[in-house]
């Protein structure tokens, strides 16, 4: 094994000349627990790990007045994240998915950035993100760059990150009447990883006709960490929540879509289904107050 000291930069001046100084030789480390997973046997020789832990400004969750959203630092953790107020109000379905990451151990280490960062197709967070709008912001030296979550990983473990960058904060636009929900299907109760999550967000104009605008359905586990489905969206514009076979059936369409021929495309058809019923019902319950 190869494991040396890591450097621990306090300040994001600090990271950045770091990371200049071994271009091409160097590990990030957030919370670690995907890190140390892949890396049993050690980084690699001559190989540097830069610990994150110690940049403050990585850190915090707060509403944006200026620009009208919610902002959560890249190093926040899926238990801060879970149980935070402002998130649990705001974006209802990130607190459910970051509330559902593995172990309360895996919880209180695993942040936000890296499970993002890591672009597994099994992630929580990033269909959750996606489904609300969310902007990755990106920072390298001197310059910052934003975007969607939805787009920050188009293939199996490979991401939009530029190896010069490092994820700073989410953005989630704030939009009136909003509801959101967030399911998932592991292997076990606990420790679990994804073999299907689904997150919805919409806004609701008509709370009594259940009228529904700006659907957003992202699912996950199908190939890549979010995968949009356009259909569902549709049937909600068109029906509202209430046309639960509808929507379930588009999105068994969706896996057919992404999956076929896969050994799991016909769990994977029934479960999302069984999915889509969880998250139309919380969807629902959560109409009269429009509680994201």
């Amino acid at each position: 094994m190869i494991y040396e000291d890591p450097l621990v930069p306090s300040t994001m001046q600090e990271l950045q000349d770091m990371m200049a100084a071994h271009a091409g030789k160097f590990l990030l480390a957030a919370g670690g627990t995907d890190l140390f997973v892949k890396r049993r046997g050690g980084i690699g020789r001559g190989v540097i790990l830069i610990d994150l832990s110690g940049i403050g400004d990585l850190r915090g969750i707060s509403v944006r007045a200026s620009d009208n959203c919610l902002e959560i630092g890249a190093m926040e953790t899926m238990t801060s994240v879970s149980e935070n107020p402002l998130v649990i109000r705001h974006a209802r379905c990130l607190a459910e998915a970051a509330s559902k990451v593995g172990s309360w151990q895996i919880r209180n280490r695993a942040t936000i950035g890296g499970n993002t960062a890591n672009a597994s197709p099994a992630a929580d967070t990033p269909s959750a993100l996606a489904s609300l709008g969310a902007e990755v912001i990106l920072v390298s030296r001197g310059s910052e760059r934003r975007i969607p979550a939805e787009d920050i990983s188009k293939a199996t473990g490979s991401s939009e990150i530029a190896p010069n960058e490092i994820i700073s904060a989410f953005r989630i636009p704030l939009r009136e009447n909003s509801v959101s929900a967030f399911g998932k299907i592991g292997l076990r109760s606990e420790v679990s990883i994804a073999r299907l999550n689904l997150a919805v967000s919409a806004q609701v104009s008509d709370v009594m006709a259940s009228q529904i605008t700006n659907p957003r359905v992202f699912a996950g586990t199908l190939g890549i960490p979010a995968r949009r489905c356009a259909i569902a969206e549709d049937v909600l514009v068109q029906n509202g929540f209430g046309a639960c076979g509808e929507f379930c059936r588009a999105l068994a369409e969706l896996v057919d879509e992404a999956i076929p021929g896969r050994s799991t495309q016909a769990f994977k058809r029934s479960a999302i289904q069984a999915l889509g019923e969880d998250v139309s019902s919380a969807l629902l319950s959560r109409l009269k107050g429009a509680v994201m």
